[in-house]
């Protein structure tokens, strides 16, 4: 259905836009756990761009 990269795609963006709901609207109980999400998505982001890159040389 989804190709791999795609899945890791949409989940860096659910995580970091759960990261940024949290250090914006509970900044004050869990802002520090909102900027460890965001973090978290942009490394899922910059993996999925990888594996998208590897999957694309691999076919060609």
């Amino acid at each position: 259905m989804f190709k791999d990269y795609k899945k890791t795609f949409y989940i860096g963006i659910i995580v970091i836009a759960l990261g940024i709901t949290l250090t914006t609207t509970f900044s004050e109980e869990t802002g520090s756990l909102g900027i460890v999400m965001i973090a978290i998505g942009g490394l899922l982001f910059i993996a999925a761009m990888s594996k998208k890159k590897k999957q694309k040389d691999k076919e060609d």
